[in-house]
């Protein structure tokens, strides 16, 4: 079963789909997405001027029984659709001023783990790109950080980041700049499901949703907004991967860059922007992880592996019983599966990081040492 709001939430995405601004003032100012729908023309034509195209898409009361078959169909595909306010949207994303009011996701990647890589580059990928991007993939892997890759299912780099991450056991997510019912390219059908077996398919557009280039370029926003760095591979003078580093500059993310020979016509546009001190060059994995200060020791010694389990503690072992199953949990989220008080878990939670078996990041976050 679904809330009545959700299906507002999702008629306003149908309208504002490339105007998310918008989407989320009507909800802030009118206190819900529900409410512009009960407005009277008068009072839209106050909002909205002589935007008639807006007004008109408001009052077309088809709108509403699309929606509900949006998410009826999305429950009965195991599809999850994720507002902005929810627990599971992409936080990173959400601080972003042009993030989209919501997002259908199949699978079940998180999406707010701290170590989540954005890995673009051109379609056109070369034999040097191809080696490079799997080999990071691989070296990050063996890495023990264990992070989410993130790309956009393309051609080129894009489909060799995500099969790199599937063959190496790391989760990876797709972000689609179609509906989840209209996988493009086809030829990546195959790769797709198993992204969503080994991590998540996402995005903005419904069912229905036509395909233009701009697609594209929001989908790009999302990879950049959701990820903590963002890593091109090989790019021209001019593509989308570089518009999505641009993107993750603006957004102050990490930005790294893999630089090429100058003569390489796919490498001009990463070493650009290692020219304009916009990305950092990438070298190798080691200093990556060092930059992004994620070094992780690649194995756990005897007497740490002991203290994993607190046999004289039951309440301590369902706080490591529940991260051992998901590889980071916020305080909400160990409440829920726990079944603790949510008083009770600061206090056990400190006691297992001072032990040097639980690590705490920011915003609440907990894993595993």
């Amino acid at each position: 079963m679904y809330s009545e709001d959700l299906l507002y939430v999702v008629a306003l995405n149908t309208i504002f789909k490339y105007r998310p601004d918008l989407s989320k003032s009507i909800i802030e100012n009118l206190g819900s997405a529900r409410a512009l729908f009960y407005l009277k023309k008068e009072e839209l034509e106050e909002i909205f001027g002589r935007n008639r195209g807006f007004i008109d898409y408001v009052l077309d009361k088809s709108l509403l029984d699309k929606a509900e078959k949006e998410v009826e169909w999305c429950r009965e595909k195991g599809i999850k659709i994720l507002c902005h306010t929810h627990s599971s949207y992409p936080v990173r994303l959400k601080d972003c001023c042009d993030a989209p009011v919501l997002l259908y996701s199949f699978g079940e990647a998180n999406f707010n783990y701290n170590k989540t890589i954005a890995i673009v580059g051109t379609r056109r990928a070369t034999s040097y790109g191809m080696k490079n991007c799997r080999t990071i993939i691989e070296d990050l892997s063996a890495s023990g950080c264990n992070p989410v890759i993130v790309s956009g299912l393309a051609f080129g780099i894009d489909i060799c980041a995500h099969k790199a991450a599937l063959e190496f056991g790391l989760n990876t997510v797709a972000v689609l700049a179609t509906p989840l019912d209209q996988i493009y390219p086809s030829q990546h059908h195959y790769h797709a499901a198993k992204i969503s077996r080994q991590g998540s398919l996402i995005t903005e557009f419904a069912r229905g949703s036509e395909s233009y280039k701009l697609n594209f370029l929001q989908r790009n926003r999302i990879i950049a907004g959701m990820s903590a760095a963002t890593i091109v591979i090989e790019s021209g003078e001019k593509g989308g991967s570089l518009i999505t580093a641009q993107l993750a500059h603006s957004y102050s993310r990490e930005l790294f860059a893999l630089p090429g020979r100058v003569s390489d016509t796919f490498s001009k546009g990463c070493n650009k922007l290692i020219l304009k001190n916009m990305a950092t060059i990438f070298t190798c994995t080691q200093d990556f992880l060092t930059t992004m200060g994620w070094i992780t020791e690649t194995k756990t010694t005897g007497s740490a592996q002991k203290k994993l389990f607190y046999t004289d503690d039951p309440e301590k072992e369902k706080i490591l019983v529940a991260l051992r199953k998901n590889t980071e949990l916020n305080m909400d989220e160990l409440h829920r599966i726990t079944g603790q008080r949510i008083q009770d878990l600061p206090g056990m939670l400190l006691e297992l990081e001072m032990d040097g078996i639980v690590n705490s990041s920011p915003g609440n976050i907990y894993s595993l040492s």
